[in-house]
């Protein structure tokens, strides 16, 4: 009988990992990788099992995390090489499924096939794959819904699985504190508590308008829906280039963005690599969506239709600027950006003029952004910045979600 299945991969302390080997003389020792001490105030990223043991944790300063424990090794984040084993994640991923949901540059869904022994049998080839090529340890919970296959890799241990299907939510996940839940952040979690809903099990017995009422927003539903296991997304993004149906790119910024030039900024430097790989690709997009994270990791999506099909960024930004202010507010930093575009076709298909369009200005505007690939291309990603880039420093975020020499990483400023 085939099973609806669904695994979430979390790579242990990531980039702690992957440091650890090709540093052979930091294993086994108290060591953080952090941010640069300009850069998000030089947070800790990430940190090693022993470091974690001195009550060192993520996202603290790496000044506080010396005064904890002053012979602390801190090591400096090394973007290119992180997202290259990001790549390599995903393509050995590929090897056993054709959908996967990335979440970060270290955690990703991965649809699954078959009875739950195939299911379980795919999922130690690929924690055993990952091993072998990458030396990487991985957590892995696997369940029928997206919300409980990730609480599953929360519970299980380095390189390990978690099985928790939906018949195991009264026993496994009820009881489990409400901000275990995905999407639940501190400040949500701090208002479902202050209604008395201090675990799952609380969320998912209680009405669902009583939750909005409490939230104040018909996330609340949503919410509702996942605490009960009834999630049905399913894992639809195809990763193989080939089959490709939407081009996007996203990252966890090194520190929070928390005005508009900020968000604009950081939706140029995101929309060169998205415009970039579908001109490469020959296609357009006819959706634009934009995903925010904020610095209390609630995350949505929203998209519109674009006026007309494209693939250049003077097209993109200025549609997901209007998207972002129509449907955010700043009232908390964003933490984590991306931008899609989606319901591809051909460059160059048949539509219908607008109009007041001005197709020769449009021409020459494409001219000018092939010539500006074909130029960092050639010369380096560097080589040629937008003026909104060039008044403040960039620094540490990989905007190109990609390796290469071309790559230009740098943070908003």
């Amino acid at each position: 009988m085939s099973t609806r299945a669904v695994c979430h991969l979390d790579a242990n302390y990531f980039y702690g990992q992957i440091e650890a080997i090709f540093r052979p003389e930091i294993r086994g020792k108290a060591f953080v990788v952090g941010g640069d001490q300009e850069s998000r105030k030089g947070i800790v990223l990430t940190k090693s099992p022993l470091a974690k043991s001195y009550g060192i944790k993520t996202a603290i300063s790496i000044k506080e995390a010396l005064s904890i424990y002053p012979n602390l090794i801190v090591i400096p984040a090394n973007f290119p090489l992180y997202s290259y084993f990001s790549d390599r994640m995903r393509e050995i991923i590929l090897q056993h499924t054709d959908a996967i949901k990335p979440f970060g540059s270290d955690e990703m869904w991965a649809q699954l096939y078959g009875n739950r022994t195939t299911v379980m049998k795919t999922v130690e080839n690929i924690r055993q794959d990952l091993w072998k090529q990458l030396c990487l340890t991985v957590s892995i919970g696997v369940g029928d819904n997206l919300p409980y296959a990730k609480i599953g890799s929360d519970l299980a241990p380095n390189n390990g699985v978690c099985e928790l299907w939906n018949e195991h939510r009264e026993k496994l996940v009820y009881p489990l504190p409400v901000g275990d839940l995905l999407y639940v952040g501190a400040s949500t979690s701090e208002r479902l508590t202050k209604y008395g809903i201090r675990t799952i099990g609380d969320l998912a017995n209680s009405e669902p308008k009583r939750v909005c009422d409490m939230l104040k927003s018909k996330t609340g539903e949503h919410l509702w829906v996942m605490a009960n296991g009834q999630d049905k997304t399913r894992v639809e993004h195809i990763e193989r280039i080939d089959d490709a149906k939407s081009f996007s790119n996203s990252n966890t910024l090194p520190y929070d963005l928390e005005t508009e030039d900020d968000v604009r900024a950081a939706l140029y430097m995101f929309s060169e690599t998205v415009a970039q790989k579908m001109k490469e690709a020959g296609v357009e997009a006819t959706t634009l969506s934009i995903t925010v994270r904020d610095n209390d990791l609630h995350s949505t999506s929203r998209q519109t239709k674009l006026p007309r099909p494209t693939n250049l960024v003077a097209d993109f930004v200025p549609a997901a600027m209007a998207l972002f202010k129509k449907h955010y507010t700043l009232n908390r930093p964003i933490r984590t950006l991306g931008i899609c575009g989606s319901n591809l076709v051909a460059e160059g298909s048949v539509f219908q003029l607008g109009l007041f369009d001005d197709e020769e200005k449009r021409q020459k505007q494409v001219r000018l952004e092939r010539f500006v690939d074909r130029t960092r291309e050639r010369f380096g990603q560097s080589i040629l910045k937008r003026a909104v880039h060039m008044e403040r420093t960039f620094k540490g975020a990989n905007a190109n979600n990609d390796h290469g020499d071309s790559q230009l990483f740098y943070v908003y400023r």
